[in-house]
């Protein structure tokens, strides 16, 4: 036995598993309520909450105002949510919730019809554009909300929500992959969906957008334009 070693073979460091990701809206599944009653006044919270990020944005979005829109008292808000935060919360999980159930089972409806990529596409970016367009002061307000979150797991919450009709979108694009030119298909559509995602999110939802390119038809066009050819798709 060599001096300074001991004769017992070194013990093994107990494993660590990793921690579960916290759930950014437990609390808000936790507490739907059963009455009636309290299920209308939730609604009426949320739809309040809703119009002045709308109308107003973040700023507009008071305890007091929502109250007063949804013909409450302050104390029915705080009865309901302990906070504004977990009162937005649930106007984000809604609003994004409907978003994506309404984009998923439009692209399944599209799917069905069994179209060439070149007019799946320009269906596909007509939507988004308009969809955007119509919700441009919410959406704003919402991801200005989210964005400026302090919690890391709401945040990353956030980005997964809004992922899922991304993936539903590329899955069925990789469905008609023999329709493109692209070397890799699988990462050219991911590109493209997100070259998409970032240029309506500059030129429709940002609050000082380029203004060039959101006349009626020219964003459209554009962006068309960069898709076909990058991703090599025949028009």
């Amino acid at each position: 036995m060599r001096a300074g070693h001991s004769s017992e073979e070194p013990r093994s460091r107990p494993r660590t598993s990793k921690r579960a990701e916290p759930d950014p809206f437990e609390r808000l599944r936790e507490n739907v309520p059963k009455q009636a009653r309290s299920r209308e006044t939730l609604t009426r919270l949320l739809d309040a909450t809703e119009q002045l990020l709308d109308e107003g944005g973040l700023d507009a979005a008071t305890v007091p105002a929502i109250a007063e829109r949804a013909g409450v008292s302050v104390g029915v808000v705080y009865r309901r949510f302990p906070d504004k935060d977990n009162l937005l919360r649930a106007v984000y999980q809604r609003f994004f919730g409907r978003v994506r159930e309404s984009n998923l089972a439009a692209l399944n409806s599209v799917a069905q019809l069994h179209w060439p990529l070149n007019k799946l596409m320009r269906a596909m970016v007509r939507g988004a554009i308009e969809g955007q367009r119509r919700k441009r002061n919410i959406i704003r307000s919402l991801v200005r909300y989210a964005r400026t979150h302090r919690d890391p797991s709401f945040r990353r919450a956030a980005i997964e929500m809004n992922r899922e009709t991304m993936k539903a979108i590329s899955v069925l694009m990789m469905s008609l992959s023999q329709q493109m030119k692209h070397p890799k298909p699988e990462h050219g559509v991911e590109f493209a969906m997100l070259t998409l995602g970032a240029v309506m999110q500059a030129a429709i939802v940002e609050e000082d957008p380029l203004y060039k390119l959101t006349t009626e038809g020219d964003l459209e066009e554009e962006l068309i334009r960069l898709v076909f050819r990058y991703l090599g798709i025949k028009e």
